[in-house]
């Protein structure tokens, strides 16, 4: 029975890392047209002799009945990124988006994560990455491990060569083919790519559309004299309560894929966010005190609003909660709340009358390598604005 790969991402630079660094040492200054041993490596990838060949084609290598023969030296080669590398990261992700992310912030997003994602590099240098973060998710009512891909990015100098064997392409279908599809660490992936990302790496073969990003929002209601409903601080003394909801939650949405979202989920993602100031509200019925449901919220100033991050509780209560939300407005002079979800679950809060628009981010399936097909996954998450890196 083959090793789980699980085992292959490993930090240090053991496991994968270690492998495809042996590759690359093995490739170092090894001409076109000559050949090398390369059986002792492919005989080392728990990731089975297919994904060895594919991987060797990356270094120039093909196989035929008399071994490995390097046909190119490429101009690009997939490796790794590991926390060391973390100067070189910090610098290609200023170059490719005009800022430098805070050490912290780029620490906290990949902490789950030994290896943070697959790089494309050139001569010693950086030139593309393309990222992952664990998600475990309830797909088909069993627990599996997915993929949040993030911090997608490309050299300015180098991002004209979209082509199956430029830098983008290297780095995503390397880290695609490692990581994801049946039998890998993780089931399948997600993300929230523009629309012309999205067609990009249609046209690459890597993903295919499976919905798309939706906002919907709300104006303030001035509460009663006498409200059904009180808001309270989520703390650890609240834990019970908020497994009991993403219990009832997860049982009322057996027909879609949707993020674990229990206290010690709430408390990782929101409360130990190194630089942004969440709300987490647990919504009980005032006299009952019945858990109704719990709220993440941002407040992005007066002109900006409320951003409505989650909702944790079953669908029913889902309107008790946007009210509860609409009166927090009017409680804190702010103009309109918003939630992030997808098109084809927005119609689950049509109840609650939302100004419905749509937005630019799509949600992709990953079609590289086998596993649940984008057919099988169309309409099929649940997701919101927590569910991104970056809100």
């Amino acid at each position: 029975m083959r090793s789980d790969p699980r085992e292959t991402m490993t930090p240090n630079g053991t496991g994968d890392a270690a492998l495809i660094e042996a590759l690359a040492q093995r490739s170092l200054g090894v001409p076109a047209g000559e050949r090398v041993d390369l059986d002792d490596l492919q005989a080392r990838d728990r990731c089975g002799p297919a994904l060895f060949a594919s991987l060797a084609r990356r270094f120039g290598w093909a196989h035929d009945d008399a071994g490995w023969l390097r046909e190119r030296v490429p101009r690009w080669t997939p490796a790794w990124v590991q926390p060391h590398h973390e100067e070189a990261w910090m610098a290609l992700f200023e170059k490719a988006f005009g800022y430098r992310m805070a050490t912290s912030l780029w620490r906290w997003k990949y902490r789950n994560n030994p290896l943070p994602g697959m790089g494309a590099w050139r001569d010693g240098e950086l030139v593309a990455f393309y990222g992952g973060m664990t998600r475990e998710v309830i797909y088909n009512g069993k627990l599996e491990r997915t993929l949040q891909i993030g911090d997608v990015m490309t050299l300015p100098d180098e991002r004209a060569v979209m082509t199956r064997t430029g830098p983008f392409q290297i780095a995503g279908s390397t880290y695609i083919e490692r990581t994801s599809g049946y039998g890998m660490p993780t089931l399948f992936g997600y993300g929230f790519p523009t629309d012309k990302a999205l067609k990009m790496a249609e046209r690459l073969g890597l993903y295919k559309q499976v919905d798309q990003m939706m906002e919907l929002s709300w104006t303030p209601l001035d509460p009663p004299a006498v409200a059904l409903e009180s808001t309270y601080q989520a703390t650890e003394q609240s834990a019970a309560a908020v497994d009991k909801l993403w219990r009832a939650m997860a049982a009322a949405m057996t027909g879609s894929v949707v993020g674990i979202r229990d206290y010690k989920y709430l408390a990782d993602r929101y409360q130990s966010h190194p630089l942004n100031r969440y709300e987490c509200l647990l919504v009980r019925h005032r006299i009952t005190r019945q858990a109704r449901g719990v709220v993440v919220m941002r407040d992005r100033g007066e002109e900006g609003g409320i951003e409505l991050l989650d909702l944790i509780g079953p669908p029913a209560h889902w309107p008790r909660l946007i009210l509860a939300v609409r009166r927090l407005l009017a409680r804190n002079a702010r103009k309109r709340a918003y939630l992030w979800t997808t098109r084809s679950h927005a119609a689950m809060l049509d109840a609650t009358s939302p100004v419905v628009a749509e937005m630019e981010l799509m949600v992709p399936a990953n079609v590289w390598t086998p596993g649940p097909s984008a057919e099988e996954l169309q309409g099929k998450w649940w997701l919101t604005g927590g569910d991104t890196d970056f809100r």
